[in-house]
């Protein structure tokens, strides 16, 4: 092993990295890499990394080790990098260091390296139940690895979208999909016996899905056998497991002493897997004593098999779901309710983020069975947001109710384009272009912790701090935004019809009244006061000054420095406004920003001509802004530096804005 690389790979994973070194695959790197420059060298030791959660602290320290060096890389692997980066965020279920890190992939990678990236987009997006979505992307993916003739890279393609259908229950595409990648493994890759019994069990899980339970049975006696000829734990007893959830079905006695072997071996799984096999274990638990009629170890069971799935990263929500459904059908069954409310409420919630339209309907009908109240509120959350729902039931009788002065961070989200890219589409369609894409602003406020207050036409109101710390509020409106910046940027590799659409976001933070507002009939729970009104003009200023993410000095106050790139833009005067506020562009996470030299050099001269403008130093301010205006060209940020010279020529040291 490279010495760089020794000391990248900790000493209880280094026979684990020198196998793969020794026959690393060629659908992922070329064995020539091994022997190219050190960077390279490094690039191609984390690609093999990511192949595996078990080797992800090879990955991380592999990625850190490449940070300090981005300028060495050549724009392929520069690529490479950001894809491995988006990758690693997505296990720690960064959403949006994944998201922005997976698109600076796509506009840096080859055309060849492309399809690893919707691939590697694709498990994202399913993991955040994001259905249609990810499907998108593994079929644009498939299509290209066709085209290039990879047959290799269409077997692991072919492998995603085959997981996707089966875990939304389309089991004939997911049965057909995982045959075709078996048959390309079992035709390039005979030897890969680690991969054949992954597949083997999804074949056996597919069979299940579809009635044919011995079928099933056989698909995982063959996955057991071949799992343990490749030595694979894990492997080994997933199949088992599930073998004995079989038996469940066709020879009760015989599942249980094959369950209680399967615990013993969990115990040598890797931590990161563990969680999973749990799940599926204590399900299959609470199956067989159902059927056996002991009801409360089968109750039982069922509140473990929620403890592991909640506790397990790599669970899906919709997987989550279908535990939670399981759950209260088993409650619905034996106690004729019990808890069955309880646990389809939980289902729903886990489905709300998705695109699991069929599945999330499902079980809207059996609570509406289950209790016609709960399906009244959920239906009622539909429409107003369940964290608004779920805020207004707390404050019910209390201070809410009244009005209460808090200190909150307020977020305006408005397209860019819309309106006119509009014009040519239908009703029906307009409604769900418009939809698609407010549900994912709406998901990006509420991954981190905010709450969606209204949507005015195709703009989003949103507030953070309800019941958080003011420095929490502020970081997370501003992470919020940006994660809204990187959605919209994926949303429009497919926009079809609409074309490209921007979106301008302002924040500020400050006092606000909140409470419900409204007449007897109807009130929403709301924000009012100066806070809310200088977001909105925020919002409408990033059109001025270039920007897509703008925020007040009262919002950076409340930030840690140094954990985002701001573009401070002086001192400005909304219309209506006669305190001036200060303004900064946010760039980005420090930690993922693209930051150049040239860049670095404008953001120096920006700051320089703010501090001026500010001492009142004016010829210093116009200096500093000529040079920033002289690195911008070509960009939005040019419009900004203008407006802020033309003050300036004019002695004002605040730009006093006439437009909302």
């Amino acid at each position: 092993m490279h010495p760089t690389l020794l000391t990248l790979v900790p000493a209880s994973l280094q026979s684990a990295v020198e196998a793969m070194l020794a026959a690393p695959p060629s659908a992922l790197i070329e064995p020539a890499e091994l022997n190219a420059n050190e960077q390279t060298q490094v690039v191609a030791l984390c690609v093999l990394a990511a192949t595996s959660p078990e080797l992800s602290p090879v990955l991380n320290a592999g990625l850190s080790w490449l940070s300090t060096r981005l300028m060495e890389l050549s724009e392929e692997d520069q690529g490479r990098y950001w894809h491995l980066r988006g990758v690693a965020a997505a296990r720690e279920r960064d959403f949006l260091r994944a998201t922005v890190s997976m698109n600076r992939a796509l506009t840096l990678s080859s055309p060849r390296y492309r399809p690893r990236v919707h691939d590697s987009f694709g498990r994202l997006l399913q993991s955040q139940g994001l259905v249609e979505e990810a499907r998108v992307e593994y079929r644009t993916a498939l299509a290209r690895r066709e085209a290039d003739g990879d047959e290799e890279g269409a077997a692991l393609t072919w492998g995603n979208l085959a997981r996707l259908e089966l875990e939304n229950g389309n089991w004939l595409s997911a049965r057909d999909a995982f045959q075709k990648d078996h048959d390309i493994v079992l035709r390039k890759s005979p030897h890969a016996l680690r991969l054949r019994a992954q597949l083997l069990t999804h074949l056996g899980e597919c069979e299940r899905g579809l009635g044919n339970h011995k079928g099933a049975l056989s698909y995982f006696e063959r996955a057991r056998q071949t799992a343990e000829q490749a030595g694979d734990t894990f492997g080994q007893v997933i199949a088992t497991v599930n073998q004995a959830r079989e038996l469940v079905h066709l020879r009760p006695g015989a599942a249980g002493p094959m369950l209680a072997s399967v615990e013993a071996h969990i115990a040598t799984v890797p931590p990161a897997q563990r969680m999973t096999l749990l799940a599926l274990l204590e399900v299959t638990r609470a199956e067989h004593a159902a059927m056996e009629q002991r009801t409360l170890d089968a109750e039982a069971a069922f509140v473990r098999a929620l403890d592991a799935v909640e506790r397990s990263t790599l669970v899906s929500p919709i997987e989550h779901a279908l535990i939670a459904r399981s759950a209260a059908r088993f409650q619905t069954e034996v106690f004729g309710g019990g808890r069955n409310v309880e646990y389809l409420q939980r289902a729903l919630r886990l489905l709300d983020a998705t695109s699991a339209t069929a599945l999330r309907a499902d079980v809207e009908n059996e609570l509406r069975r289950a209790s016609n109240d709960a399906w009244t509120l959920h239906v009622v959350s539909r429409f107003l947001g369940r964290s608004a729902v779920e805020l207004a039931m707390r404050e019910a009788g209390q201070a809410g109710f009244r009005g209460q002065r808090v200190e909150l961070a307020v977020l305006f989200a408005d397209l860019r384009g819309f309106t006119s890219a509009a014009e040519g589409l239908a009703p029906g369609e307009l409604v769900d272009a418009l939809n698609q894409i407010l549900s994912r602003m709406a998901a990006c406020v509420e991954t981190m912790g905010g709450l969606v207050d209204k949507f005015v036409g195709d703009a989003v109101m949103a507030l953070f701090g309800v019941e958080v710390t003011p420095a929490v509020a502020a970081r997370e409106a501003v992470r919020s935004a940006l994660l809204m910046q990187a959605e919209l940027e994926r949303l429009n590799r497919h926009a079809g019809k609409l074309g490209t659409l921007q979106m301008g976001v302002g924040i500020h933070f400050g006092p606000s009244v909140l409470g419900l507002i409204g007449s007897a009939q109807h009130r929403s729970y709301t924000a009012l006061g100066d806070t809310v009104n200088f977001a909105s003009r925020l919002e409408g200023m990033t059109k001025q000054l270039g920007a897509t993410v703008l925020v007040s000095g009262a919002v950076v106050q409340h930030l840690n420095a140094g954990d985002f790139v701001l573009r401070p833009l002086g001192r400005y005067a909304p219309k209506g406004a006669v305190v001036p506020i200060e303004c900064f562009d946010v760039m980005g996470e420090a930690r993922d920003a693209a930051t150049t030299g040239s860049l670095l050099e404008e953001l120096a001269c920006s700051k320089r001509a703010a501090d001026a403008a500010h001492e009142g130093r004016l010829e210093a301010a116009m200096t500093a802004l000529n040079d920033a205006l002289a690195l911008s060209k070509g960009t939005n940020r040019e419009t900004g530096y203008r407006l802020r010279l033309t003050a300036l020529e004019a002695g004002e040291a605040v730009i006093r804005l006439s437009e909302k």
